[in-house]
């Protein structure tokens, strides 16, 4: 009897261990099993989507569930020239190339894989610097054009040219208008020498002072030509002209005593036509004067603002083209954001940097 309870107790002990054994066993199970590697998540701690050559950019690795071990993880980077590291405190260090391009990244463990994250990898500093010297070449180019325009200009103020009347009897005023003073009547044939070409009018030498005519009742002539002076014939017709106009004047004086006799209603409302033509004139000039405003005030350069400082169009412009290349389609919205990133002290600091 006493043998056959021994028997039964170390059975029960062993179905005790057995027992005891399967729990532990299933309660490594569970634990290893809550803590098996499902997903990885590979998140940049930067903003930018384009980097900077020869830079290091930090990355966050999540995993699910967050406790999983990724100790057998592996970084992977396309580029040989670039390095993409694990560290122990769940970062991944991206150190970029010396060269421009575009490079991708990935964490791997096991079976397991991140999303693949692909960026451009530029040099800003060599960009800017090759932006500055095709500006400066554009510039010098621009100043060589200006000095060369300036030299034949000179150049072409130095040779005299002259003129010839076309019509007869063309006034020649003070200045570049019908409302300019009559100086004198130009016969056809005198001949002139030209300073400039004003609109439609052309400034003569007239007796000594600066007169003007209009450009349609005069024709441009040699200096030879103008030496010469007029033609025999051309001297004929003047004196021809001479003696109608002194027939004339005669006729005008027998005529003087029936033209004093008008009424005065005719006078009067000649006064008037005078005013209202007088009028007309005046509110014609103010509406240039007004068209001419207008037309300033359209040219003044707009300002901008980009992080709180004001420039002006051409300041505006040369951010946005500076990092224009930073942008993944090259708009100037794309660029305008790309400056706004940085603050208004670095846009000065730009700006004085540049000389805009």
């Amino acid at each position: 009897m006493r043998k056959q309870n021994s028997i039964i107790r170390i059975l029960i002990l062993v179905f005790a261990v057995l027992i005891a054994l399967l729990v532990i066993g299933g309660g490594i199970y569970l634990f290893s099993a809550s803590r098996k590697l499902q997903s990885i998540a590979l998140q940049p701690d930067f903003p930018e989507t384009s980097l900077e050559v020869g830079t290091q950019y930090s990355f966050t690795i999540n995993t699910k569930p967050s406790k999983a071990s990724i100790k057998k993880a592996k970084a992977v980077v396309d580029d040989p020239t670039c390095s993409f590291e694990l560290k122990d405190d769940g970062k991944a260090i991206l150190t970029t190339g010396m060269t421009e391009g575009q490079v991708t990244v990935y964490i791997e463990c096991k079976d397991i894989k991140s999303q693949v994250i692909t960026f451009s990898i530029v040099d800003s500093v060599a960009r800017a610097q090759a932006e500055a010297a095709a500006q400066a070449e554009e510039q010098r180019k621009a100043e060589e054009a200006a000095a060369a325009a300036a030299a034949e200009e000179e150049a072409a103020a130095q040779v005299k040219k002259y003129v010839k009347a076309t019509g007869d009897d063309v006034n020649v005023r003070s200045k570049n208008s019908t409302d300019g003073d009559v100086l004198g009547k130009a016969k056809k044939g005198e001949m002139f020498e030209k300073v400039e070409d004003v609109d439609d009018w052309t400034h003569i030498i007239y007796k000594g002072q600066d007169g003007y005519m209009k450009t349609e009742f005069l024709t441009e002539i040699s200096e030879e030509e103008f030496q010469e002076g007029p033609t025999e014939e051309e001297e004929k017709k003047d004196e021809k002209k001479d003696e109608k106009k002194e027939e004339k004047k005669t006729e005008e004086n027998a005529t003087t005593e029936e033209s004093q006799t008008q009424s005065k209603q005719e006078a009067e409302a000649k006064a008037a036509a005078d005013a209202a033509k007088a009028q007309e004139e005046l509110l014609k000039q103010q509406q240039e004067q007004l068209a001419a405003a207008a037309a300033a005030a359209a040219a003044q350069p707009a300002t901008y603002t980009l992080s709180g400082v004001p420039v002006t169009a051409t300041q505006y412009n040369n951010l946005l083209n500076m990092f224009r290349f930073a942008t993944p389609n090259g708009t100037d919205a794309e660029a305008k954001a790309e400056v706004e990133i940085h603050s208004g002290a670095e846009i000065r600091a730009i700006i004085q940097d540049k000389g805009w």
